[in-house]
């Protein structure tokens, strides 16, 4: 079983690399690839494989996994951060309750943990208890569960493609 971080760090090399192949856009995907390579000494492969797993995910899954991996990048990140709020606002009880501004502002808080539950009463209303119960009970489970699916999704890839996952293991 390998944790979230690593996984998300395979996914921004698996990025990289396809984009260095010329398969995706020139972007910095995230500063989390640390040194990952591949079981089979072909990146490429590896990467692949990756992308795979990640289009036939569920949409919810992939969207929490790449608000993850982009979250520090405003130029790919907001997309994924914009697209994943509309998704929880159709998944959760009362997802509209503090406005859409602030169920962004949880979705946020959830990859990037900046913000507090007194600065989401004050920005948006009622008590801070409040704002803390909506975020703990009804955000974060969901938001969890999604990228849990993901994370599933490319446990297989990993364990199959990548050597410093068997290593670990």
């Amino acid at each position: 079983m390998v944790d979230v971080k690593k996984v998300i760090s395979v996914v921004v090399r698996a990025l990289e690399v396809l984009t260095q192949a010329g398969h995706a856009k020139a972007v910095e995907h995230g500063r989390e690839a640390g040194g990952w390579s591949d079981y089979s000494g072909n990146d490429l492969e590896a990467a692949r494989a990756v992308e795979c797993a990640l289009v036939t995910m569920p949409p919810e899954s992939y969207l929490a996994l790449m608000w993850k991996v982009a979250k520090d990048n405003p130029q790919i990140g907001d997309p994924f951060l914009k697209d994943l709020t509309a998704f929880v606002a159709h998944h959760i009880a009362d997802g509209d309750r503090f406005g859409r501004a602030g169920l962004e502002y949880w979705v946020r808080h959830w990859a990037k943990r900046d913000g507090s539950s007194r600065e989401a009463a004050f920005l948006f209303g009622k008590s801070f208890i409040t704002h803390q119960r909506f975020y703990r009970e009804q955000v974060e489970v969901c938001l969890d569960r999604w990228l849990t699916v993901a994370k599933g999704e490319l446990e297989k890839v990993i364990a199959i493609h990548y050597i410093d996952y068997r290593e670990a293991a």
